[in-house]
């Protein structure tokens, strides 16, 4: 659990297979895990809810979120 501290990805399988002791996989595109561009709305919902899960004891269950871009 020491070291990767929380992980963000649009690569759901991928996140799976490496199981890092925090994670948030959305329904964005490759190359905009973030969000979409140029919404800052939804780059800031998808990084709060990521850095979350620094406040919770490892390991925690893979967060999905409904982002997707529009």
């Amino acid at each position: 659990m020491n070291g990767i501290a929380t992980t963000l990805t649009s690569w759901s399988g991928l996140i799976r297979r490496a199981a890092p002791p925090r994670a948030t996989t959305t329904r964005l595109n490759r190359g905009s895990t973030l969000g979409a561009p140029g919404d800052a709305a939804q780059q800031r919902r998808v990084l709060e809810a990521t850095l979350s899960l620094l406040a919770q004891d490892a390991p925690v269950k893979l967060m999905r979120l409904d982002e997707r871009v529009e």
